[in-house]
């Protein structure tokens, strides 16, 4: 029997055709990323991109269902990807362990005939925005807090975009995260679930739910918000402002531990062999080099830096001193 019959069953065998000829970006493959990268993988979607910046830490594994403790301490990307070529060998899957930012967005996201949402950051769902209005690719916003999850396939101009609902970023006090809420395990495997059949109605050409869907899985409740009549400018004029905002230094807390993490734009990849050999004649510190990033401990802070100049710092540590850390090493 077919890998793929009861699914074919469903959908026909032209719409399984156009699954395997697929390609979708998951940006974030944390709790709805990952619950949404293994539906896509096992629907058979021809090409996924993994993208993620993170690690697999033990208080992920409440709520990621593809991790277990073997992962712990490896790049979720990379993580994902060895999980999801179990699952299915017959897909092409390509892992990023890269920060979604204006640099990088078009060449990582251009390509796909989807885009899915599993970030936690507010900034990265405003890149997909752009890149959808600038590409004409749809994306499915998915995000979970708490006992509370949202849905909503965005697919301008036949929809509106996400800015027709949410003009700017909130401010991060504004809202509630891991870090504030918490969030309950089995929310985000409902939110990953919905998001992947949305992109699949994406995908084999069905029409998707047009409102933004807001469930709370405690008090069993369910909404359906309707999207916004009147569109944006940004979506109206093409408008990508995201995309084209000229780099900066910007550091942003991290979730569900303590730490920092600082954005660098560097002129080129830095040169691990080279840094990794500056690096080790610092006083009180230790650092290890792989292909991808140095990891080394200075004092109580963990420090990881990549190739690409993003930098994590693991501990009791404040932005100021991340910032003034960058510019003491590596100038």
């Amino acid at each position: 029997m077919s890998r793929y019959a009861k699914q074919s069953l469903f959908l026909g065998e032209a719409s399984q055709l156009k699954i395997a000829h697929a390609s979708v970006a998951i940006v974030g493959l944390g709790a709805t990323g990952s619950v949404l990268a293994q539906w896509l993988a096992r629907a058979g979607i021809g090409t996924l991109h993994l993208i993620d910046r993170d690690f697999v830490e033990i208080s992920n594994l409440q709520r990621q269902l593809l991790y277990d403790e073997s992962d712990i301490g490896q790049p979720k990307a990379l993580a994902a990807e060895k999980k999801l070529r179990s699952i299915n060998s017959s897909i092409k899957i390509y892992a990023h362990v890269v920060d979604l930012v204006p640099d990088n967005a078009e060449k990582l996201l251009s390509h796909a005939d989807v885009i899915g949402d599993g970030s936690d950051n507010f900034d990265a769902r405003f890149l997909m925005n752009d890149v959808s209005i600038r590409h004409r690719i749809p994306w499915v916003y998915s995000g979970a807090v708490g006992s509370e999850g949202m849905v909503w396939p965005i697919h301008p101009p036949a929809t509106p975009c996400f800015r027709c609902l949410m003009e700017q970023p909130p401010e991060q006090a504004d809202i509630d995260t891991c870090d504030t809420a918490g969030v309950l395990g089995p929310v985000t495997g409902l939110v990953g679930s919905w998001a992947a059949t949305e992109i699949l109605k994406f995908v084999v050409d069905e029409p998707p739910q047009p409102d933004l869907i807001r469930l709370d899985q405690w008090s069993n409740e369910r909404q359906f918000i309707h999207a916004p009549t009147d569109r944006c400018r940004f979506c109206l004029e093409g408008i990508t402002e995201f995309l084209d905002t000229p780099w900066q230094i910007k550091t942003s807390a991290l979730c569900g531990t303590p730490g920092v993490q600082l954005r660098v734009n560097p002129a080129r990849d830095l040169d691990l062999i080279s840094l990794s050999n500056r690096l080790k004649y610092r006083k009180d510190s230790d650092w290890k080099r792989t292909p991808l990033f140095i990891q080394g401990k200075e004092g109580d802070v963990a420090i990881t830096i990549f190739k690409d100049g993003r930098m994590i710092f693991r501990g009791d540590i404040l932005p100021e001193r991340a910032q003034h850390w960058f510019h003491e090493v590596l100038g």
